[in-house]
């Protein structure tokens, strides 16, 4: 047994960051969740790059399951799990979409170990059960961890003969490595949304350039409409950050799904000739004609 533990604990994934961060996709990227919850300082960030010293980092998950793209692969190496509960362990803090995941991947209960759980995983817990209330499920319950009955040696064996090759093909890096979107909530809650993409309609140019870069396609527009689906919005940032008018913002809210449709209006342009949309009825001029400096020489006379 000590053999196989020793084994099992000798494997390893090293954490990578995919194609999929935004910081790869976007110069203009803000995002640096990871970088705020790494506690060992593993994460660095510059203007051109985003990288992970495997040095520091002691898989312990957190930037995994906080990125809200799912860009991050690699083994939690802080979490573990036994027949339907998490372990509590005060070395760390579970966030809230990890315990409602967890909640649809069939975790009931939080295992305690004998001592008192701390006010930080109190607050975690309390927050997730008021949500998961919200959306019709069973509270996520503390229980006492259970000392394990002894097995006889010959009982041990037995066992192992029969379970332990599972065991281990069940524990391998390729079956403990995390799958893409396993840790974005929408997936698991699709009648619901946990943020609000707000349109400035004032400022909005209808550019497309928020579709252009949102991977989750919250954006799409029509022939007479831009719909915003705000249940695919995970707070990935993409759209505020590239949008060059400043227009988009997004709020944090919890409530049954609801999409939004802004209306426009598809104009010619009184200097250009070009068609072109836009959600103010008195413009006459599309966006580049009208934000040209008048004292240049127009290029259409």
């Amino acid at each position: 047994m000590i053999m196989l533990v020793n084994w099992l604990e000798s494997l390893h994934v090293d954490v990578t960051i995919t194609n999929k961060c935004s910081r790869k996709r976007n110069l203009r990227s803000t995002c640096r969740i990871c970088l705020d919850v790494c506690k060992y300082e593993a994460v660095t960030i510059n203007q051109q790059s985003i990288e992970i010293n495997s040095e520091c980092c002691t898989s312990c998950g957190d930037c995994m399951i906080s990125c809200p793209l799912s860009a991050i692969e690699g083994i939690p190496a802080s979490r573990e799990f036994d027949k339907g509960s998490l372990i509590y362990h005060d070395g760390y803090t579970p966030f809230v979409k990890e315990l409602l995941i967890y909640k649809k991947r069939g975790i009931n209960s939080i295992k305690l170990n004998g001592n008192p759980i701390n006010q930080k995983w109190e607050t975690v817990i309390i927050e997730a059960n008021t949500k998961l209330k919200f959306l019709g499920q069973s509270p996520i319950k503390m229980i006492q961890k259970v000392e394990e009955e002894t097995l006889s040696r010959r009982e041990f064996f037995s066992s192992f003969q029969k379970e332990g090759k599972q065991l281990a093909k069940s524990m391998a890096p390729a079956i403990w490595k995390i799958e893409a979107d396993e840790w974005n909530v929408n997936n698991y809650y699709s009648d619901y949304q946990f943020y609000r993409v707000m349109i400035d309609e004032n400022k909005c140019t209808l550019c497309r350039a928020c579709s252009s870069f949102c991977s989750q396609e919250v954006f799409s527009l029509t022939d007479s409409f831009l719909q915003i689906e705000n249940d695919k919005c995970v707070n990935c940032t993409d759209c505020t950050d590239i949008c060059p008018e400043h227009a988009i913002q997004i709020k944090s809210v919890f409530k049954k799904k609801g999409n939004i449709h802004a209306a426009f209006h598809i104009k010619e342009c009184g200097d250009c000739g070009q068609s072109f949309h836009t959600f103010q009825p008195r413009m006459e001029k599309c966006h580049i004609c009208n934000d040209r400096n008048p004292e240049w020489l127009s290029p259409y006379q």
